[in-house]
């Protein structure tokens, strides 16, 4: 299965930026993977900016490969543990997906065009995550999942 995860702009922070490379490469080594950049979309005003928001949705849609079974990163969606992702990727695995597409949206989130694109919508946690720190959690269970489908010691 390949992976690829879209997301408006990339991490800025200096963890998360070593972080992510970290995991990038890790992930890379057991599985084709792609890290797809959209356009950030600068805020103007405090509050969601919906015009903001419509762009960056403009810029994931058209880096979301057509035949991706995609997974939204949402607050709203479903929490899993690490088990539960294992399992539901070692799901799609076995139903013969062939790429998988984590999408993250830009600080005011996605608007419907995105949701209905996703065949899961995930949610890391109840709490609100900075999107660099989110985007390193993700990596890091996608390669926790990766590690114990291959039997690999990572995960221990």
């Amino acid at each position: 299965m390949r992976i690829v995860v879209v997301a408006p702009g990339r991490p800025t922070h200096p963890a998360a930026i070593a972080w992510c490379a970290d995991f990038q490469e890790r992930i890379a080594r057991l599985v084709p993977f792609e890290r797809r950049a959209g356009k950030a979309i600068r805020r103007t005003r405090a509050g969601v900016d919906v015009s903001a928001r419509a762009k960056e949705c403009d810029g994931l849609l058209e880096l979301i490969p057509p035949q991706s079974h995609v997974v939204l990163l949402d607050i709203g969606g479903q929490t899993q543990s690490s088990d539960q992702l294992l399992q539901w990727l070692t799901a799609r695995a076995d139903q013969g997906v062939r790429e998988l597409c984590c999408v993250l949206g830009g600080p005011d989130g996605v608007d419907d065009r995105v949701r209905s694109r996703a065949q899961l919508r995930l949610s890391l946690s109840p709490m609100t995550l900075p999107h660099d720190l989110a985007e390193v959690v993700l990596l890091e269970q996608i390669y926790r999942g990766l590690t114990r489908q291959k039997g690999l010691p990572y995960h221990r």
